[in-house]
């Protein structure tokens, strides 16, 4: 007897798993929307707001990866991924070269448009030109299609806080 009543126990637990299984809804998985731009910017860092003896001029490519997310279980998502490393400033009086350390990751809610800000450091290319490091402003307008969530449009700008 208790052979029987151990094996129907058995088959109702294993029937009952494998129904719950059977109408058990599919998980929702997020889903992305990935857009690249490359821009030229420009722009200039003032002598009075930097404490060099002279403005630096900036130009160069800037590169942009948003990634949109999108949960069932949270509002839509973006990863700003931002590298300016390209972008290059020259002293107005010395002609000396400045380089940056522009990089920056930053998640931030999906809407239509969305302005950034992120800081940077940039100093003379040399040997210990990094301990001279000054502060440097990027600006960045992005525009998104609400629909496809795809950037759309990027202008951006280079200054100082």
């Amino acid at each position: 007897m208790k052979t029987k009543t151990q094996s129907s126990m058995l088959v109702s637990l294993l029937g009952g798993a494998l129904g719950a299984l059977l109408l058990a809804v599919p998980a929702a998985q997020a889903q992305t929307t990935v857009s690249t731009f490359t821009i030229q910017v420009s722009g200039t860092a003032s002598a009075v707001k930097t404490g060099l003896s002279e403005t630096v001029t900036f130009s160069g490519p800037l590169a942009i990866i948003a990634t949109v997310v999108t949960d069932p279980s949270l509002p839509p998502g973006v990863v700003v991924s931002i590298d300016g490393r390209g972008i290059t400033g020259t002293g107005n009086k010395s002609k000396t070269t400045y380089v940056n350390s522009l990089q920056a990751n930053l998640t931030r809610q999906f809407g239509p448009s969305d302005q950034v800000q992120t800081t940077f450091a940039f100093f003379p290319d040399g040997a210990g030109g990094y301990l001279s490091a000054k502060t440097g402003l990027l600006t960045l307008n992005l525009t998104y299609d609400t629909t496809t969530m795809a950037l759309t449009n990027v202008t951006a700008s280079v200054g100082t806080l």
